[in-house]
């Protein structure tokens, strides 16, 4: 190997980079680029084999040396100008490995003046070994080393000096322009060591911070370690701001922010990072209340509210989980333009943001109590159905102050004018309560804006309380109009109010209930009962009581609940039986005296204390939960006979009891009148007859084809004209074929939804008109061939009037024809005459028959036709009976009916 440049270096064979370095640093001076740049690059390319024999020994080959390197071998003294170059150099080494004085400003500047001593030649020889020394040196103070820099001019000398290696200290210039990360001066002086270990901390904490996730950040600084914390506020905010990333608790940070807040020195942004790093570290501390003021301090500031609202939400969940949905609400934050400035008025109504959405969605409802449950689906629901909130309305009374802020967030959907002023006037000592208020007050002026401004709504009231009865509902308005502005109408009538009698006339006859939810049961209680709701206290009653209005909103809740959902009602008043005060001539006061006084104790026993003694108390039994009123109000295909006949063994026993017999026994053979059913219906009606014989006979007359009875039966049992008809109809039901006609049909539903008819005898009328519909579905799903009016031959076919009568015409034109052939022929033989007359005869009865059969709904048929032929034979001279019989418009055994032939048809 050439052993030259180990002596242009002046050191001995090595594989120590770090001494190949240091050499080559000493040995910058005495080959100059400027004086010397032979030298200058002999040297350089001496350091690079260097390091390149250091990184790998084994490649190197010792090669001749030849004449010229011979002669370079003669060591050479230094000479002045390189003597005091190392001079300078060694000075600045010692500057950075003292620790007192290698962060002093004013020491570097020593250094720096000291220049003046040596001349321009040592110094310019000197500067770029000052430069390859500062890049080596761990640690140094880059704002000192900036003053060397700018004092030495390397950045201007740069690219000249150094073309090869521009882009390395070129890199390093920029990264000295960017200063220190703290201001060193605060390190101790005592040792250098100490000092590497906190700047070493700092910096890699900070390349964690910015490269790394916040996981490895938690992870290094939970790590056991010793470290001089300096008292730099500057790095002291940035380390505070590395735990709270890594969210991890300090109590010394915490004090430290206090400090700093307190102090108040700093610029007003410092200080609201200081409120944060405190925030943080209180919630991370479980300081529950210090934490929780500081998040609402922070917010009120109007810095990091998108944070602080998550962290008061944290906040909320883990201390006081009941507000977690009622705060979710409170910060729905929706942007609402002026109604000036929108053509969509939707734009100027406030609604749910996808992030309310989204954080109510996460929430599980399994979490919280049933009020609270039902209050997290309604909010979600885009109906907003206000049924799913009354429990909690209801036991709203004013004296919880949780159910009370949930009362204000239902009524920003749900509350008139007068309940959205009382949320902006509401306050709370509790400043967390506040804070939701707040929120609540923001979103209640939107909707108070939009109430009070918005066109279509002022447009819709001006129809509403018109004095005109019969004022029709303007076109815009119309439910079935493609413009939208029903939906404004039932934005605002999501919001009960007081009405007069015309408005709730007007509602009750031009908007179904899918419009007008909280309107419906107190327009038809109004309209149909009637029952109308109290009016609301006047201003001297609200000013002296500010609960007092809220109390008569209750109040009309209570109503809508008892009609909507009694069962459920009775259950909270059965609890809660103090909360409520309703005069006693109100009329569901003794209903609720018995929800809440009755001594029950399931649905059953209660529906059992129920007497349905008028219109209104019939309406709501309509809603109760197996109830007979709810089966009656079932629209026929909904009826369930099984489900029937189980409700009668065992539900319905105790309510029947006392019924009239003879009308349990019709309805015990309507329901059970089966082949397989025969014991269960004979011990049921025995259990009614007992040892009476009375009632043995009339359940033995009912058993056999539903026979009439006696005179004085029908008296002692209130067999009236209408019960015999039910009679009548449910004899002809039995046969599977048997069904009813339109007028048979009206009369039963009349009848069962008429109150003050036995409830025993509606609960027939509405079996009768189920079981109608059981007999019509099993025809209409029957093979039977269409009837033509023209099909005279079909003896099980039916014809219209239309068919009779054409079909009748026939025989004179048969008498015609016969009178031309006996003419013609001289046709006069009896034989001739008795074939026509046979023939004339058969026709006419098939006529008959064809009509009868489209006028049969189930009678037995030996006994239907011998009645309707005998009087068709006696009475057609005079009243054309088969002209008169009416034809059934549905299905029966014979068929469908005959199709009308219309013009559109035709066309």
């Amino acid at each position: 190997m050439n052993e030259n440049f180990w002596q242009l270096l002046g050191i001995e064979k090595t594989t120590d980079q770090a001494a190949i370095r240091q050499a080559y640093r000493a040995q910058l001076p005495s080959y100059h680029p400027e004086t010397d740049p032979d030298g200058f690059k002999a040297l350089r390319e001496a350091y690079e084999s260097a390091i390149k024999y250091a990184q790998s020994p084994e490649t190197m080959v010792d090669e001749p040396k030849s004449e010229s390197e011979q002669q370079q071998e003669v060591s050479v003294s230094l000479t002045e100008e390189q003597f005091k170059a190392n001079e300078i150099c060694e000075a600045y080494q010692t500057l950075l490995d003292d620790p007192r004085r290698c962060f002093n400003v004013n020491e570097w500047q020593k250094f720096i003046g000291s220049f003046y001593d040596y001349s321009m030649v040592v110094i310019d020889s000197v500067k770029w070994r000052l430069l390859e020394i500062s890049y080596e040196s761990k640690n140094i103070s880059e704002s000192c080393v900036k003053l060397l820099a700018d004092s030495l001019r390397w950045r201007q000398l740069l690219m000249i000096q150094f073309t090869d290696d521009f882009e390395k200290y070129d890199n390093y210039l920029n990264h000295i322009d960017r200063g220190d990360l703290f201001n060193y001066t605060y390190l101790p002086t005592t040792s250098k060591t100490l000092q590497n270990v906190t700047i070493d901390y700092m910096y890699y904490t900070r390349w964690l911070f910015w490269e790394r996730r916040s996981e490895d950040i938690y992870a290094f600084l939970s790590q056991d370690t010793v470290i001089y914390l300096p008292d730099d506020k500057n790095l002291m905010l940035k380390f505070s701001y590395w735990h709270c990333i890594a969210n991890i608790k300090n109590q010394a940070i915490l004090d430290y922010a206090l400090k700093c807040i307190s102090q108040n020195d700093q610029d007003e942004n410092i200080i609201i990072e200081w409120k944060y790093i405190a925030a943080i570290q209180y919630t991370l501390l479980d300081n529950k209340q210090e934490s929780l003021q500081s998040w609402l301090d922070l917010y009120s500031s109007g810095h990091y509210q998108d944070k602080a609202a998550s962290w008061i939400a944290g906040w909320c969940e883990y201390y006081n989980k009941d507000y977690f949905p009622l705060l979710i609400m409170a910060l729905n934050n929706s942007y609402c333009i002026d109604i000036d400035n929108t053509e969509n008025y939707l734009n100027a109504i406030p609604q749910l943001t996808a992030t309310t959405v989204s954080r109510l969605a996460e929430l599980e409802a399994s979490d919280y109590s049933p009020e609270i449950a039902n209050f997290i689906d309604w909010a979600l629901n885009v109906n907003w159905n206000y049924r799913q909130v009354l429990s909690m309305l209801l036991l709203d009374d004013g004296t919880n102050r949780l159910y009370r802020l949930y009362r204000h967030a239902i009524m920003l959907r749900h509350g008139n004018e007068r309940l959205l002023q009382e949320i902006l006037d509401e306050r709370s000592d509790d400043p967390f309560e506040q804070f939701i208020l707040q929120n609540l007050q923001r979103q209640a002026r939107q909707n108070l804006t939009w109430l009070s401004e918005l066109p279509p709504v002022q447009e819709f009231k001006a129809w509403l309380y018109d004095s005109d009865e019969n004022a029709p509902i303007p076109a815009k308005f119309d439910p079935n109009s493609e413009d939208n502005h029903c939906l404004y109408c039932r934005l605002w009538l999501d919001r009960l109010d007081y009405l007069p009698y015309v408005a709730m006339f007007h509602l009750y006859n031009n908007l179904e209930y899918s419009y007008m939810e909280m309107y419906d049961w107190v327009a038809f209680l109004t309209i149909r009962i009637p029952y109308k709701l109290p009016a609301p206290p006047d201003a001297s009653i609200c000013s002296s009581n500010k609960n007092a209005y809220w109390q008569w909103y209750r109040n009309c809740l209570l109503v809508i609940s008892i009609a909507s959902q009694p069962f459920a009602t009775a259950k909270y008043l059965q609890t809660e039986n103090n909360t409520f005060q309703l005069p006693d001539d109100n009329l569901l006061s003794p209903l609720i005296n018995i929800f809440k006084q009755g001594n029950w104790q399931n649905e059953t026993e209660l529906y059992n204390l129920i007497n349905n003694d008028s219109k209104l108390i019939d309406c709501i039994l309509i809603n109760y939960p197996n109830s007979i009123e709810s089966y009656i109000d079932d629209t026929p295909d909904s009826i369930d006979f099984k489900e029937i006949e189980q409700k009668l063994e065992q539900v319905w026993q105790t309510k029947l009891a006392k019924q009239n017999p003879l009308y349990l026994m019709i309805l015990y053979t309507i329901v059970f009148n089966k082949s397989d059913q025969k014991t269960k219906l004979n011990t049921m009606l025995q259990d009614i007859t007992g040892d009476n014989k009375e009632l043995i006979e009339v359940s033995t007359v009912l058993q056999k084809n539903w026979e009439s009875l006696s005179s004085d039966d029908k008296i002692k049992y209130n067999y009236t004209e209408l019960v015999d008809e039910i009679v009548t109809i449910a004899k002809r039901l039995s046969n599977s074929y048997g069904i009813c006609d339109e007028d048979d049909l009206t009369m039963l539903d009349e009848f069962k939804n008429t109150s003050d008819n036995d409830l025993v005898l509606r609960l027939c009328a509405a079996s009768l008109i189920a079981k109608n519909a059981e007999n019509q579905k099993k025809l209409n799903s029957q093979a039977l061939p269409k009837n033509k009016w023209w099909q005279f031959w079909r003896w099980n076919g039916r014809t219209n009037l239309k068919g009779l009568i054409t079909q009748l015409l026939c025989n004179f034109v048969l008498l015609g024809l016969m009178s031309i052939l006996s003419n013609y022929f001289e046709l006069n033989s009896p034989i001739f005459s008795k074939i026509g007359c046979f023939i004339i005869a058969a026709n006419t009865i098939f006529a008959i028959k064809r009509r009868l059969n489209d006028s049969y709904k189930g009678q037995p048929l030996f006994f239907y036709y011998f009645y309707y032929s005998l009087i068709s034979i006696l009475v057609i001279p005079w009243t054309f009976w088969p002209f008169r019989l009416p034809g059934i418009k549905q299905t029966n055994r014979f068929g469908p009916p005959v199709e009308e032939i219309t013009k559109e048809k035709e066309k």
